[in-house]
């Protein structure tokens, strides 16, 4: 298999030998894009960029995220140029806000209840973490379906843990689209036989961990369940929940 510059990060993640090989490409994606948004590149002072993240924002996990990386000063500049624009989309919003029992017979069009709901929702909808690791993430399932044209390649996926329920979904939905005829019988019949086995797996782990409180067992080997709960949550919902904060240099 010839190795290209948009392959090296899928092949890298497979040989890992991480339980799912997309959270590793997410939290790889998720790093960089933090560093990018606040790191020695500054790219927060770039009016381009700014003139996004005013737009967008960041949704809850990515600000805890941004606040753990440590750059006070970045986060509060961003931030700055973030609550101007939002404190005069507020005031566009409400000027002309009035209940349906306030309505005068020639008042023009109100802000409807329904109106102020939809930019408030709008508005703690959208991160712009969130799109570039999702622009990324797109990138990467896309080199993987056209990885698996590659018998070097699908013994990699054959010989791996699968993938967490939630990159499990996210494949599944994406091979409607980009997945070739070709390769689909190999698809499922593969992907399904790595989540029956791995999930099989990770709960006898969990059992074991457990087990392991017995008085009886005391004395017996931990075996490969010392980690047993991050990776049965990681399984089940993706991400790293084990991981320390990622943080500037």
């Amino acid at each position: 298999m010839k190795e290209q510059i948009d392959t090296i990060p899928v092949n890298e993640a497979y040989e890992a030998g991480d339980e799912c090989p997309f959270c590793y490409l997410e939290r790889q994606a998720e790093r960089r894009s933090i560093r990018y948004a606040l790191g020695p590149g500054a790219s927060y002072m770039e009016p381009d960029v700014r003139a996004v993240t005013d737009s967008k924002g960041f949704c809850r996990q990515h600000f805890k995220k941004l606040f753990d990386y440590g750059n006070s000063l970045g986060n509060a500049l961003v931030m700055q140029t973030y609550f101007v624009g939002l404190l005069k989309e507020l005031e566009a919003q409400t000027e002309e806000f009035s209940l349906p029992s306030k309505r005068g017979v020639l008042s023009k069009k109100p802000v409807e209840e329904t109106e102020l709901l939809r930019w408030a929702k709008e508005k703690n909808g959208s991160c712009f973490l969130c799109d570039r690791i999702d622009y990324h993430m797109e990138r990467y399932y896309n080199t993987f379906f056209h990885l698996i044209k590659d018998g070097e390649f699908r013994e990699k996926v054959e010989h791996s843990k699968g993938f967490c329920m939630h990159h499990f979904a996210a494949l599944l939905e994406a091979a409607r689209q980009k997945l070739p005829n070709a390769q689909r019988e190999w698809f499922y019949e593969t992907v399904c036989r790595l989540m029956k086995e791995n999930l099989a797996r990770v709960q006898g782990d969990l059992d074991w961990f457990i087990a392991k409180f017995d008085y009886r067992n005391a004395g017996a080997d931990w075996k490969n369940s010392k980690d047993a709960v991050s990776r049965s949550m990681q399984k089940l919902r993706g991400g790293y929940p084990a991981d320390t904060p990622y943080k500037q240099d």
